[in-house]
């Protein structure tokens, strides 16, 4: 399954930033914070390296330990030029999807209850969901946590 380009340029934009920290040289970071930095849940994260990796615009190698990873920005500002054009594109068709959301109620408006009952139905489910999703948040930042305080301990047990 292909990133959004929105998702790409939210991970490319975070490579830069600490790229410029590093001035341009190779860095080792983990991935947690990668995960904080940016909002993405491992697996994206993961999908989004091997993505910027096959591009050719940023180089992976290990890192001190399995939670942390070697990276460096292969390519310059001149990429993320041409990124920042892309990236409203994926935002159209969200809207899109609204918008053919938002008149289904509308069209069933000459059922006075119905539309209610339904349009009542979505809420609540949009509610509902909106609930899943902070709680998935908070789940990945615990993980994001328990993976850092592992890789000092891991960091701990191999300089005895």
């Amino acid at each position: 399954m292909a990133l959004r380009d929105k998702t790409n340029q939210r991970f490319k934009e975070f490579f830069e930033k600490q790229s410029k920290r590093n001035d341009g040289k190779e860095f080792e970071i983990s991935f947690a914070e990668i995960q904080r930095e940016t909002g993405a849940a491992s697996s994206t994260m993961k999908r989004a390296i091997e993505a910027l990796t096959e591009e050719g615009w940023l180089g992976v190698k290990p890192g001190r330990n399995t939670r942390y990873g070697l990276f460096k920005l292969l390519q310059g500002e001149a990429e993320t030029a041409e990124a920042l054009p892309g990236a409203p594109e994926p935002d159209p068709p969200m809207y899109e999807s609204t918008s053919d959301f938002s008149p289904a109620p509308a069209s069933d408006s000459g059922n006075g209850s119905s539309a209610l009952a339904s349009e009542s139905r979505v809420q609540e489910l949009e509610h509902l969901i909106d609930g899943l999703r902070r709680r998935l948040r908070a789940q990945e930042m615990t993980i994001a946590l328990l993976q850092d305080r592992m890789a000092e301990i891991e960091d701990k047990l191999f300089k005895r």
